[in-house]
């Protein structure tokens, strides 16, 4: 019941709670009330919802009822009312003995009276200071709460790189035939803004400049092939990620059946991410180039691989004059705006009438082809030969020399009859200098060569099909490298210009913070306040997916020590798994064991997440939030062989009593990782 008489100040509040809270900021899901200004508490959120609801000040004409001071979730969860009655969140102190009836009483005829700041002066409160914390204001620092919390069990709102980029988490690339619209649409913002830079001829970060590094030093047909080229895509991806930190270099697996690589030139010859397309927003620009734009509605937002196919399907629809000079100019600017990662001088699969079985020597690379090259065992083999010993590896033949030559391709439209000077043997990758060199130019992209960029290793890097292609070798060596992890190159020591990594440096992938992942979904929970029992929405699983992953994995993202021991039982697509589930239930997944820490034996903060400086040199704290993974493969395949598409997660913790524990597991995100 509300107090009669006695008036609290805000820092009276705040010292109750204090106290209440026996010094341990988790106790208010890491809210540090005792360290806020009276503006922060008012405003504060718990869990996601407002900490404090002071009464309304409308007349009772309003119509509707005016909150009261009760409906504050401070006071629900000091008192164990809903949602903090354990049927959703535990009561609150988390993890501490209930406040005291009085003092809650207290607490809310403060909020009655307004929250203010000070005391009337008639009243007073004393509290009972202990031995030593009254001779000094004790802060404590903690890192702040997840804001995700009511997401909890939902999908991420973002993408999921942008979550491990503001976690410290290795990034993922990521299938780019399993990437989500929203995905592509970053991806296709970074490009162009690299290609924006291109109006600075001296900008270091610009597409052009970028480009220009594999034509002045790329390497091939030795073993510094896969480690310059890893280094080299990592720093295409650094400059893309001072821009967007969330954006990563995809992969493309060739050998995906989509492609049908026994027969390629049946498949979809490259990923539809890469290909030419018009949108809506595309007929206003070409209407105003007087182009009718109106028969044009039935190829908006096709696919097609090639210039060829997609003026023949112009041509057909508003007749072939608009396929040619001005008008296919503006075409090839609209393609462009509706996707930078499509590239007119590409010519995917189209060799003179002929396929590439006929008129190259090598063929497309089949599973069986690359099923060979990983069995390989020695360095040279695999990769290169050293200097003393050069020698093409496989790798570096094919797929890789394979897909330049599939990927860039022999225009179909190239004028055999033209003089010998403008068969496409174009000076604009000739006498490149240090400064005024002369750069790739937009008005390059509307000529008609013999031959598509990635044909030559002096312009490839200039077509966006060159990084999946390069991503998707470095991804395979990586791969290798697990499977062969004694056999490297020769010359560790080696520079690899025009950078001042050494090969030695490139050997772990996981250093440049990055790895590979067909498709992930992550899940926020907010390691604030304890996981009675965490069950996920269902997630939606691609077919492709569902079909072709070779490891199903569940990620438990950053948990923090916690004072007792458990278990953790995993279930897939079973809602209502509780601790009297039996293991040999066809959804229960796997499980993991967390050695307890015990009671913290410091003052306020000892044993809170640490927080390092960019010169903390100490080594790792014991303390350091952990991450766990289980290996879900063979239920999830069992699952989706039985007709599932979704899949969510049940998550049941299980005390060393084996009784479930309902106020002791934290963590900040759950994820579900497919690999290929």
């Amino acid at each position: 019941m509300p107090v009669a008489s006695s008036s609290l100040s805000f820092h009276d509040v705040q010292a109750l709670l204090k106290k209440a809270a026996n010094d341990q900021i988790s106790a208010f899901a890491g809210l540090p009330l005792s360290e806020f200004s009276r503006e922060e508490f008012l405003t504060a959120k718990i869990l996601g919802l407002p900490l404090v609801t002071l009464p309304a000040k409308g007349g009772c004409c309003s119509g509707k009822t005016a909150p009261s001071a009760s409906d504050s979730v401070l006071l629900l969860g000091l008192r164990g009312q809903a949602p903090f009655d354990g049927s959703q969140f535990p009561r609150l102190p988390l993890g501490q003995p209930p406040m005291a009836d009085e003092d809650i009483d207290a607490i809310e005829r403060w909020i009655l009276e307004g929250a203010p700041e000070s005391a009337p002066a008639h009243a007073s409160y004393p509290l009972p200071d202990s031995d030593w914390t009254h001779q000094t204001n004790m802060e404590v620092v903690e890192v702040e709460a997840c804001d995700d919390a009511l997401q909890a069990f939902a999908e991420y709102d973002g993408e999921s790189n942008e979550y491990r980029y503001q976690n410290g988490e290795l990034r993922q690339r990521v299938n780019i035939d399993c990437m989500t619209e929203a995905q592509l649409a970053r991806l296709r913002e970074a490009f162009a803004h690299l290609y924006a830079l291109n109006d600075w001829a001296e900008d270091a970060r610009s597409y052009n400049n970028v480009a220009l590094i594999h034509q002045n030093h790329c390497q091939h047909g030795w073993e510094r092939f896969l480690p310059w080229h890893r280094v080299y895509l990592y720093e295409m991806e650094q400059v893309i990620q001072e821009f967007y930190p969330d954006v990563t270099l995809p992969y493309w697996d060739w050998t995906m059946p989509q492609y049908r690589p026994a027969q390629p030139d049946k498949g979809e010859i490259i990923p539809p991410a890469l290909q030419a397309f018009l949108t809506k927003a595309s007929l206003p620009y070409l209407h105003s180039n007087g182009i009718p734009t109106g028969a044009l509605q039935p190829i908006v937002d096709q696919r097609f691989a090639s210039q060829q196919s997609f003026f023949t399907a112009v041509s057909q629809l508003i007749g072939p004059i608009y396929c040619v000079g001005k008008y296919r100019e503006s075409f090839l600017d609209a393609l462009l705006a509706a996707n930078p990662l499509w590239y007119p001088l590409r010519y995917p699969g189209e060799f003179a009438g002929s396929t590439i079985n006929k008129t190259i020597h090598y063929h497309y690379p089949t599973a069986d082809d690359m099923a060979q090259i990983m069995s390989l065992r020695t360095f040279r083999d695999f990769g290169g030969g050293s200097f003393y010993d050069d020698a093409f590896g496989f790798m570096d033949q094919n797929p890789h020399n394979t897909m330049h030559i599939w990927t860039g391709g022999m225009n179909p439209q190239f004028d055999q009859q033209q003089p010998l000077s403008l068969l496409g043997k174009s000076d604009r990758n000739r006498g490149v200098k240090v400064a005024g060199r002369a750069f790739h130019r937009k008005s390059d992209l509307y000529s008609q060569p013999q031959f598509g960029d990635m044909f030559s290793n002096l312009t490839a890097s200039y077509d966006p099909v060159f990084w999946p292609i390069h991503v998707n070798i470095d991804r395979l060596w990586h791969e290798w490298q697990l499977l062969n992890p004694h056999s490297n190159p020769v010359d560790l020591d080696s520079v690899l210009t025009p950078w001042s990594y050494t090969v030695r440096d490139t050997l772990e992938m996981k250093r440049f913070g990055y790895e590979y992942m067909r498709s992930s979904c992550l899940l926020p929970v907010g390691a604030a306040s304890p996981v009675a029992r965490f069950t996920s929405r269902s997630i939606p699983v691609a077919e492709g997916t569902r079909t072709a992953f070779r490891t199903a994995e569940i990620r438990l993202h950053r948990v923090p020590q916690l004072p007792r021991s458990c278990f953790v039982r995993v279930f897939l697509n079973l809602p209502d798994a509780n601790a009297n589930t039996p293991m040999e239930d066809v959804h229960y997944a796997g499980y993991f064991a967390i050695f307890g820490h015990g009671d913290c034996i410091g003052g306020p903060g000892h044993c809170a997440v640490p927080v390092r400086g960019k010169y903390d040199l100490r080594p790792r704290s014991h303390n350091t939030p952990r991450n766990h993974r289980v290996d879900v493969t063979k239920t999830a395949r069992s699952l989706f062989d039985a007709g599932a598409t979704e899949i969510s997660i049940t998550l049941v913790v299980i005390g060393a009593d084996y009784e479930e524990e309902r106020e002791l597991f934290r963590l900040d995100g759950v994820s579900l990782n497919f690999l290929d």
